[in-house]
């Protein structure tokens, strides 16, 4: 997956952030699938170019509508995220991989009873 980079460069504002996201792939039913366990976000295709075209939507349109509906530190928070800092500089942290095997049960069985292969990728955002 070292060609697994993506952008959700969202535009709403001149402020964007890079946060370091591990990305899971792996096969089921003759797709593959690209999962974020620290957003809970998934993209699918027949070919890995077609998983990340649809996990680039999922990302975009989870930036989107949380920005929208100014909802997305509370989202992040739900989801086991620290954020620090001010509200005009915050940092956004997102949980350890060792703890979300424990807090998402879809990343739990992801990784004791699949085949799956895990890469680190930058995000860029806009808040």
């Amino acid at each position: 997956m070292s060609n697994l980079h993506l952008s959700a460069d969202l535009g709403f504002t001149n402020k964007k952030y890079q946060v370091g996201l591990s990305l899971v792939e792996f096969e089921e039913d003759n797709a593959i699938i690209i999962y974020s366990p620290a957003l809970d976000l998934s993209g699918y295709g027949y070919s890995q170019s077609e998983a990340k075209e649809s996990f680039t939507i999922a990302l975009q349109e989870f930036f989107r509508y949380t920005t929208n509906k100014k909802t997305l530190d509370k989202v992040l928070k739900d989801l086991g995220w620290e954020i620090k800092g001010t509200k005009n500089k915050p940092k956004f942290n997102p949980p350890k991989d060792s703890d979300l095997a424990t807090l998402n049960p879809l990343y739990n069985e992801i990784v004791n009873s699949k085949s799956y292969k895990v890469s680190r990728e930058d995000i860029e955002f806009a808040y």
